[in-house]
């Protein structure tokens, strides 16, 4: 029986398909069952507290309405009408950027426009998947924060946080040499960054100045994740960068050169570490490659493999030996250029802990647990919104208008077609961040509740001896033996704030009694 042959392409819709189902039926599972025990501690608490069946009920009913409307959040579709493009920031190869203003909330974020058919077309839909994933599974101070992903028939979206700084390629570009006691501190911060994606079990492969961004602050973090690879999962194995692409316009100048590569899809290999090329695998270590080519092109101005065609990049890199100079002209210190060497050597050698590279000499007097209260170097310029950016010309509108019927059923068969490969892209960070009412009510009974008589409602330390009760200081305890019991103080208590979930009940019960 003859082999049946499958497609990459259809390989990664499988394998899309798969990690889609995987993810939705294990937070449906985890939530279901979490609110379950929510609900019966919530109706254990109310009858302990001796509320009546009707009361328990009008409870139920209102915290069951605020779930319901937290559902249709939800589901609430996002789409770019929800948007105003402001201006464009970057332009690639699969799309564009833009500076937007989302309109309920007045915030700027940055949003990700990439085509569809051009994700198809150059078997991208690794590299698609494989950023959003991190994307949404990053709460790290050192990556871009991702607020929402969604689609239309024709691209994808990634709304995320806007960081007003530019990028490190850009500073580069402005100062050509970077001071090294200023390398010093992006460079300690990059090494965190590059620590927490590699304890994610990540694989960033692309670490080079055009993804590194900068906040208002001045201090970094990481983006562009297209080309991560996960140490667990299947994605795209592709090497990031291929040899035989052709090259950009010689006449222009390193800066304008390596601009243009980083909008292209050539790339720039100038920071991709050598066995990346040998297809023959690799780890981690390449990122840690990745951070010496950077700190080397701080301290002396140009990447230590640069070449007028990429071509000729990629081979200086796979014979690094022969290439890998310092020059003359700036001088380094001795501690500076042993790491450098460290991270730039072959990878049976190379230093690839980020614990013993943080504890290396060029770091001397670096507050690594404190380094994002510390002032950066280089603090944005405020004034305008774009003033860090490249200016980018309108090419094609940020809205699509359909000017026919025809070109409408195209689109439609088009949309059918492309829903296959991207199933469960979208995603909304405060949706799923947002706390259920039910548990949400209970946090906040607990954080009311005196701490004297949480053993009567703690199940956990119901067999344990019963604890002194002591009155709230609320109460007055001159007048203690007046008052109700403390059980009947902390039903009070309780009602006060259940009060805002049988408000609207309540409203209806006074109408009700008005009419009669």
């Amino acid at each position: 029986m003859a082999e049946i042959k499958i497609s990459n392409q259809t390989k990664d819709r499988v394998a899309a398909c798969k990690a889609y189902i995987e993810r939705k039926y294990k937070s449906l599972i985890t939530n279901e069952k979490e609110k379950m025990e929510n609900w019966q501690q919530l109706q254990e608490i109310l009858k302990n507290l001796n509320f009546t069946p009707i009361e328990q009920e009008l409870i139920k009913k209102e915290i069951q309405h605020k779930e319901a409307m937290q559902l249709r959040k939800k589901r609430q579709k996002i789409t770019v009408e929800d948007f105003e493009s402001i201006a464009i920031i970057g332009r690639g190869a699969f799309g564009e950027v833009r500076v937007c203003r989302q309109k309920d909330t007045n915030e700027i974020v940055a949003i990700k426009k990439m085509k569809k058919n051009e994700m198809l077309f150059k078997n991208q839909l690794g590299h698609v998947r494989a950023e959003r994933d991190i994307l949404v599974s990053s709460k790290c101070q050192w990556i871009v924060e991702l607020k929402s992903s969604f689609q239309d028939d024709e691209n994808l979206y990634l709304v995320m946080e806007f960081l007003s700084g530019g990028d490190l390629m850009t500073l580069l570009i402005k100062k050509d040499i970077i001071p090294e006691r200023d390398a010093k501190f992006y460079i300690a911060e990059l090494v965190l960054a590059v620590e927490e994606i590699h304890n994610m079990n990540y694989i960033h492969r692309d670490l080079k100045p055009d993804n590194i961004l900068i906040d208002a602050q001045g201090h970094l973090k990481l983006s562009d994740f297209g080309l991560c690879k996960h140490l667990g999962q299947h994605y795209d194995m592709a090497v990031p960068y291929n040899m035989n692409n052709t090259a950009v316009d010689q006449k222009k100048s390193r800066n304008e050169q390596r601009r243009q590569l980083a909008f292209s899809t050539v790339g720039t290999p100038d920071y991709i570490a050598p066995e990346v090329f040998s297809q023959n695998g690799y780890n981690q270590l390449v990122d840690w490659w990745s951070i010496g080519v950077i700190l080397f092109e701080m301290v002396i101005g140009y990447p230590p493999f640069y070449s007028d065609t990429p071509q000729k990049t990629c081979q200086k890199i796979l014979k690094w030996k022969n290439h890998f100079k310092f020059p003359n002209n700036p001088k380094v210190s001795p501690q500076c250029y042993d790491l450098i060497t460290k991270l730039m050597t072959d990878v049976n050698d190379r230093l690839g802990d980020a614990n013993k590279i943080k504890r290396h000499p060029f770091f001397s007097g670096i507050d690594f647990n404190n380094i994002r209260n510390q002032r950066p170097p280089y603090i944005p310029d405020k004034k305008k919104l774009t003033s860090n950016f490249d200016k980018f010309e309108e090419k094609e509108p940020w809205k699509h208008v359909i000017h026919n019927r025809e070109e409408s059923d195209q689109e439609k068969n088009g949309s059918n077609l492309n829903k296959k490969y991207f199933q469960g892209y979208t995603y909304k960070r405060n949706c799923d961040a947002e706390m259920s009412p039910v548990k949400r009510a209970l946090e906040e009974l607990e954080n009311i509740r005196p701490s004297g008589i949480k053993a009567d409602f703690d199940k956990k330390q119901k067999s344990q001896s019963p604890k002194p009760i002591n009155a709230p200081p609320e109460f007055n305890k001159s007048q203690r033996s007046q008052s109700p019991t403390i059980k009947e103080q902390l039903k009070n208590t309780y009602m006060q704030y259940i009060g805002q979930y049988l408000s609207p009940l309540n409203k209806q019960k006074q109408q009700q009694k008005q009419c009669k």
